[in-house]
């Protein structure tokens, strides 16, 4: 079977690693080091450069194929509810991630977003089921269309600040939603797997 591509291939983890390729970890490079990471040989820790805060979120993104769940390879939209879904109880502090309603989509968010024990607000907007990137392909992942569910949930009341985060494969819808709304848009990564580290600080343990 087929399975659908979660883009596990984009995480970028080299951009959370300082770069020097000081070989402190034991590594040669900083790319030699994700390679060992991935392999199973060094672990975050083993990077003195690297914050505490981004172990945690280094071993979610690591361990994302056997996380996610795996689905078929289907373009068909498959509609799922729209709206703000609460994730711990967040606040006026709490981030608001955006996203596309299909059913998949929202089972590989919410599962990523189990994760961790910290607060945030998701906005599933009306892409008429697409996936974000069949989305992006046939216009139902607009900045219109994201202005008009922000707008209609009343959210940016909720929060301190006008912050929102969209995927990466809707990156170039930022600059007209900027530019309309004066909202601070955040281009977040391509996978939903590379979230914990795009937002290391906030992506506390679970039961900690």
């Amino acid at each position: 079977m087929l399975l659908a591509d979660a883009y596990l291939d984009r995480i970028d983890f080299l951009h959370y690693l300082p770069q020097t390729d000081c070989g402190a970890c034991g590594a040669k490079t900083c790319q030699e080091f994700i390679e060992g990471l991935k392999q199973g040989d060094k672990k975050p820790v083993n990077c003195p450069e690297l914050s505490e805060s981004l172990y945690h979120a280094f071993d979610i993104a690591l361990d994302a194929d056997n996380i996610l769940p795996k689905f078929p390879c289907i373009t068909d939209p498959r509609p799922g509810p729209t709206g703000v879904v609460e994730i711990n109880s967040p606040d006026d502090e709490s981030p608001v991630l955006i996203s596309g309603n299909h059913t998949h989509t929202q089972d590989i968010l919410m599962t990523i977003l189990s994760t961790t024990r910290s607060p945030f607000f998701l906005l599933f907007t009306n892409t008429n089921g697409n996936t974000v990137d069949m989305a992006v392909i046939y216009k139902t992942l607009t900045a219109e269309q994201i202005r008009k569910d922000v707008e209609a949930s009343g959210i940016l009341d909720r929060i301190s600040g006008n912050d929102i985060i969209i995927p990466g494969l809707a990156a170039d819808v930022g600059p007209e939603l900027k530019q309309s709304t004066k909202w601070n848009v955040i281009v977040g990564p391509i996978c939903a797997a590379e979230l914990p580290l795009f937002l290391a600080a906030r992506w506390l343990p679970p039961g900690v």
